[in-house]
């Protein structure tokens, strides 16, 4: 059954979010944005600057050493309420991946790659609600993941699940330090932007550590340390044979850990397109996935002032 705990963290990060605010009166409803740092399933700008809709659509191709190359497309429809409140839903779509699949029955499995295409992940519906007092910028998100993936492809959670987090950052001059914290029940609804060959089912705390440099030609390049680490026992789905098991249901924590590094490089070709390229090494799954992608804009982000 669906914990309601999700929901109450949800009201309580909706009536938390003005309470950090200190943005002047004069300043427009809707002109504040979250950075890119703040937002893990792409570049700046999937987010709309200003109240209104946006589309976008993410193109992305990635080597995974224990599950060779996979495409993904992922479609999100945004929409910012004022200079608070924003919300998302995207769902990955993988163009091709492969797949470790069961050959023979449920009582007798036989498993052998195999090369699936047009499968889905898991949809995710996320509200954002973001502050600017003077001393550091605040982003916190809840997210509902929807079991649209397949469990029998490693891609789904096979249940409603959840995920919050809380990001909070501040700007010296071209560095931007931040720091993450969140609880989630899902690991494919944390740093969505590297897509893993495995999701885990299971209360995890997560943790996120770094920075962003904001580069001459409006490119922005960032690198993170991240940890996971499982409060309770997981089951895990596994596209592969290799480093996570197929299926497995643990008996105890340390399963579903994961911990490692993140770098990304985003390069802006014009305001509808974004060129990035990514790279995440898992210390804990000795799993090196290394990738690039494009980013198209429905509307583009509104041009700086000088």
């Amino acid at each position: 059954m669906f914990s309601s705990k999700p929901f109450l963290g949800l009201l309580f990060l909706l009536l938390a979010a003005p309470a950090f605010a200190q943005t002047p009166a004069t300043q427009e409803a809707g002109s504040t944005t979250a950075s890119a740092s703040t937002n893990d399933s792409g570049p700046a700008g999937i987010i709309p600057e200003v109240k209104g809709f946006n589309a976008s659509l993410g193109t992305s191709s990635q080597h995974d050493s224990s599950n060779g190359w996979s495409s993904v497309l992922t479609p999100n429809v945004a929409y910012r309420l004022n200079r608070f409140f924003s919300a998302d839903v995207g769902v990955p779509i993988y163009g091709y991946i492969n797949v470790d699949a069961n050959t023979g029955t449920k009582a007798k499995p036989i498993y052998g790659y195999a090369t699936k295409r047009g499968v889905l992940g898991d949809t995710a519906l996320s509200v954002h609600g973001e502050a600017h007092p003077d001393f550091f910028d605040y982003n916190g998100s809840a997210t509902l993941g929807l079991p649209s993936g397949n469990t029998n492809y490693g891609l789904g959670a096979g249940q409603v699940t959840y995920n919050f987090n809380n990001h909070f950052e501040h700007e010296f001059g071209i560095f931007a330090p931040d720091i993450e914290l969140g609880i989630a029940d899902s690991s494919a609804l944390i740093g969505a932007r590297v897509r893993k060959s495995y999701v885990s089912v299971g209360t995890l705390a997560h943790f996120q550590a770094g920075g962003s440099f904001e580069l001459p030609h409006d490119l922005s390049f960032e690198v993170e340390a991240y940890e996971e680490l499982p409060l309770t026992t997981s089951t895990i789905y596994s596209t592969t044979g290799k480093g996570k098991k197929k299926v497995t249901t643990a008996t105890n924590t340390g399963a579903a850990e994961d911990n490692g590094f993140s770098t990304s490089l985003d390069i802006p070709l014009q305001r509808h397109i974004t060129l990035s390229g990514f790279y995440n090494r898992s210390l804990r799954n000795k799993i090196d996935t290394a990738g690039f992608s494009f980013t198209f804009l429905l509307r583009a982000k509104p041009k700086q002032k000088e």
